[in-house]
């Protein structure tokens, strides 16, 4: 049976200081980072909806990890992919549709994932560590498989059919937070998508509480934990 490491839930927190203005966070004086976490967005690339959540992490000075789909990759989207990389962040695969691969045969999930990684490489010159599966679906076959470490992470419920607003996106990012918390968001969704400006809500509000972002492989590193370890588990925390 899979298990997915499942994140404690912390307290209702009071959001009014990251009131916003004009996109940009009103605060910036904040403590030094005594915690840490790592944004990470699925669904992409897309030459315009990707920008605008780079515009953001721009902004607010981090970095961030995106998983990428494989047919997605190409000419198009080479920009974007570009001005990710330039900034610091970094890339998982997430196969190379949408769809589930839970019932996929063996040849089928290495076909899938060997086109992405070979895309990733492609227009970014780096090979992907981590995978996460479409829709977070998996199966022993998956695991046994698929040579990425997993991850999950504690979800902002933004994805198509969830009608909730950014302030609701960032609540429910900040309320399940806990050092080590890796932050599951969609960079790419259908419109309206608010994500974007749920992210001048969650940013200034996380460090204002002492995290640091890092990238998905600096998470593992800083907190001392091998990626490679425990191939049969789908992480959401880092510990």
């Amino acid at each position: 049976m899979n298990k997915i490491l499942l994140c404690a839930s912390a307290g209702l927190i009071v959001l009014a200081s990251c009131a916003t203005n004009g996109g940009s966070a009103m605060s910036t004086d904040y403590p030094e980072p005594d915690k840490i976490c790592a944004l990470t967005f699925d669904d992409g690339p897309d030459s315009v909806k990707t920008g605008k959540v780079l515009d953001k992490l721009e902004a607010h000075n981090v970095v961030a990890t995106f998983f990428v789909v494989g047919q997605n990759i190409n000419d198009g989207t080479k920009a974007v992919m570009e001005r990710a990389k330039t900034m610091g962040c970094e890339f998982g695969n997430h196969s190379w549709n949408y769809s589930s691969m839970d019932k996929l045969t063996a040849d089928q999930i290495t076909d899938y994932i060997s086109r992405t990684s070979a895309a990733i490489e492609k227009y970014t010159g780096t090979t992907p560590a981590f995978f996460r599966p479409p829709n977070l679906a998996t199966s022993q076959t998956m695991f046994d498989t698929i040579p990425y470490t997993f991850a999950s992470g504690v979800l902002g419920y933004d994805w198509a059919g969830m009608n909730t607003g950014a302030k609701k996106r960032a609540e429910n990012v900040i309320n399940a937070m806990q050092n080590g918390a890796i932050i599951l968001l969609h960079d790419v969704q259908p419109d309206p998508h608010p994500t974007p400006e749920a992210l001048d809500i969650i940013i200034p509000e996380l460090k204002r509480q002492g995290y640091e972002f890092v990238t998905l492989s600096e998470l593992f590193a800083r907190q001392g934990v091998d990626p490679a370890a425990n191939q049969d588990r789908m992480w959401v925390v880092v510990e």
